[in-house]
């Protein structure tokens, strides 16, 4: 038997610096989406472990093996498989791709191997892989708060709305970003606006990230690439610490001619739909 699903990329429609802990890491408050640019994991209980990738090289940890570790640390037993990864969510970009890889491998591992792990389970073993991937478990609308792995539900955004993503070829370094944040200046505070928004299907929303002046500033390419975009896809704002960007519209055309814009300009983009939490 086999499984063949998709991966879905996340954006932080919001992220705000709530606090800096005593061994550096950050307390963030963020309103998290799953959208339809995917990478596709075909994935089979076999007798001996394969692990292809179709499309770039994965750089850095291999989020779907340390998966499978701690899978099998849980279980104390191994677990074979043979997984075809295709790559399609650009890495390193703040999308979470490799998370949602990652979250993809819980759930059909537990479904091919007939595990019956429950949900509290797999969110403990998720956690211990990476901060995104107990949200990408189910994904769809949530608030994502502390390190960034305790999660809730949040009423969905509507799903006419689609995102433009654009994807400056910009290599951020999550840990410079953060490491930049001393706290010295206030957050923003968008994630309860906007949570209050989605709660009251309000119409008007506002995005934005308490990371973005950072990675501009020490990410110079970054800040040359949103002042090409600005002039001609309005609010263009930053998903996780970038460098992948994103607005959304009430619908398809305007959003189309957002893409043409981006992609005149030389920049990778995809129009996306906002996709909803697994039942």
């Amino acid at each position: 038997m086999a499984l063949i699903l998709p991966a879905y990329a996340k954006l932080n429609l919001t992220l705000d610096v709530t606090g800096r802990r005593p061994n550096g890491y950050h307390d963030i408050d963020s309103v998290m989406q799953t959208i339809s640019l995917h990478d596709l994991i075909w994935i089979e209980r076999t007798d001996c472990r394969v692990f292809d990738v179709v499309g770039p090289a994965i750089a850095g940890e291999n989020l779907v093996l340390k998966a499978a570790l701690e899978l099998e640390g849980h279980l104390g037993r191994a677990l074979p498989f043979t997984i075809r990864l295709f790559k399609r969510v650009p890495m390193g970009a703040g999308l979470a791709g490799g998370s949602s890889d990652a979250a993809v491998f819980l759930r059909a591992a537990n479904l091919l191997y007939d595990l019956k792990l429950e949900q509290a389970e797999l969110i403990e073993i998720a956690t211990a892989v990476g901060q995104d991937v107990p949200f990408l478990l189910s994904g769809g609308t949530a608030r994502a708060t502390g390190l960034g792995s305790t999660v809730a539900a949040l009423p969905a955004v509507p799903s006419s709305w689609r995102f433009l993503v654009v994807c400056p070829p910009i290599e951020i370094s999550t840990r410079a970003v953060y490491e930049a944040v001393d706290g010295s200046v206030p957050s923003a505070g968008r994630t309860t606006a906007l949570v209050a928004a989605l709660e009251s299907k309000k119409s008007k929303v506002v995005f934005g990230n308490d990371l973005e002046a950072s990675s501009r500033r020490l990410f110079p390419q970054l800040d040359e690439a949103l002042n090409r975009l600005h002039p001609v896809v309005r609010g263009l704002t930053m998903s996780g610490t970038g460098a992948a960007l994103f607005t959304h519209f009430a619908g398809r055309a305007e959003a189309d001619a957002g893409l043409a814009a981006a992609r005149k300009l030389g920049y990778p983009a995809w129009v996306c739909r906002p996709v909803s939490a697994l039942a």
